[in-house]
């Protein structure tokens, strides 16, 4: 059975229903084109100068033509993949005899940013000028998804057995990696499919997508007798379209499609390993790239609850007490009463506080540890965690786990006393 359709390009946010996308390719067949809106500005770049303290580039922008019938300075916008500017905002080295508008032979710099790779000239909802540099950067300079973390995640991948089944699986899943979803092959849809994610503050910043689908045992002795480039382009249009190259040490077909994907650029590449025709989908925020260990953390500082941890009931007046610690180190203490009355208080903590925090439900194995009970009524506890790769909750009624306990300590030990609680401790036994 064919997957030839499935293992096609993936529709990107924006993109053409698949309606719409048939309609043109009948009116392209017909001799049929709809006429090009005349641009409200053009312009071309002079030349890209070196920025030392952006340790990139600028680029120098001449004015070729204004359509526009009141081209206003400030009605302009400058976008790149990093940046926003008001155009007015920016220097101009040569100007007309109306600073205040635009005019031909204009000259203004745009200040680009690591990775920038193109800008375009906006006015309203409309985009003109657009300049793509990727060409007259340096190699070195040049971003590309292929020198992404998620490209190192795409070389790790490997076909393995995963509880009798065989799948490409990453090696090499880092630090807030995770399987965000997969699909199974069935025998209706032999396609499967396996999708990971780099999260940071709740926001995707890297992704890769595993398409993969068994061979046919005719397909296995025609990938083994010629090449496996004739049987990729039955099952994938990139695979007909695109590119032979080695990637990740396979002899591989490359659609490099910028402009498309969640992220703005999807780097695909598809091939046959152990029986298997495997498509995978390499994308990341540009501004990834160059990302300092300190910018990262202060991404992963949101509002986002980092964990809950609730316990009760404690005293005379059987408090149930709840604990929210916040990835921005801020959290909110709550107890209530048996009866009814309720305390709310809000605490901060430090970073080596926040760290201790971490260190507890490391060193004691959080992530492995189960919710347990006994019937009838007794001490509860609970905690919940969640971070950008991972979330769980134990749950544990009137039984006493060592490990728990010692993380809860840690967490009473640092919060009670900002909230001048530390009557509210559980029972010792």
């Amino acid at each position: 059975m064919s997957v030839t359709a499935t293992l096609s390009p993936r529709k990107s946010r924006g993109l053409l229903p698949a309606a719409g996308l048939v309609l043109l390719a009948l009116l392209a067949a017909a001799g049929c084109k709809r006429p090009a809106a005349a641009p409200g500005l053009r312009c071309s770049v002079l030349e890209l100068r070196p920025n030392i303290a952006s340790r990139y580039y600028d680029a120098v922008v001449r004015v070729e033509g204004v359509a526009s019938p009141d081209p206003l300075k400030g009605h302009f916008q400058v976008i790149s993949p990093s940046s926003t500017f008001d155009l007015a905002s920016l220097k101009f080295t040569v100007e007309g005899s109306d600073a205040a508008r635009l005019e031909a032979g204009d000259v203004f710099i745009v200040p680009l940013k690591r990775p920038d790779w193109k800008f375009s000239v906006w006015e309203g909802e409309t985009e003109d000028c657009r300049q793509n540099i990727q060409d007259r950067l340096p190699a070195e300079a040049r971003w590309h998804p292929s020198k992404t973390e998620a490209m190192d995640v795409a070389r790790s991948i490997e076909i393995v057995n995963v509880q009798g089944v065989l799948k490409p699986v990453p090696a090499d899943l880092r630090r807030e990696w995770r399987l965000a979803g997969e699909t199974a092959p069935t025998a209706d849809n032999p396609l499967g499919v396996s999708l990971y994610q780099k999260t940071r503050g709740g926001r995707i910043v890297e992704q890769v997508e595993i398409q993969f689908a068994e061979l046919t045992e005719s397909e296995k002795a025609r990938a083994e007798s010629s090449s496996p480039a004739e049987v990729l382009s039955s099952r994938s249009e990139c695979a007909k379209t695109g590119v032979p190259a080695e990637v990740a040490g396979h002899s591989a077909v490359v659609c490099d499609l910028e402009g498309t994907g969640e992220l703005g650029w999807t780097y695909r590449y598809v091939y046959v390993d152990s029986g298997f025709v495997v498509a995978v989908d390499v994308q990341s925020d540009p501004e990834e790239l160059g990302k300092t260990e300190e910018e990262k953390e202060q991404e992963r500082r949101t509002d986002q609850t980092f964990l809950r941890y609730g316990y009760g009931p404690v005293g005379r007046e059987e408090w149930q007490v709840m604990i929210e610690l916040r990835m921005n180190r801020t959290g909110a203490f709550h107890k209530r009463a048996r009866g009814g009355e309720i305390v709310d208080k809000d605490f901060k903590v430090r970073d080596d506080e926040f760290a201790a925090v971490e260190k507890a439900l490391a060193d004691n194995n959080f992530w492995l540890l189960e919710s347990r009970s006994t019937i009838g009524p007794g001490f509860e506890s609970f905690l919940s965690v969640r971070t950008d790769e991972r979330a769980r909750t134990v749950d544990l009624r009137d039984i006493r786990d060592p490990l728990f306990e010692t993380i809860g300590e840690a967490i009473r030990r640092i919060v009670l006393p900002k909230v001048e609680e530390n009557a509210m401790r559980p029972p010792t036994s």
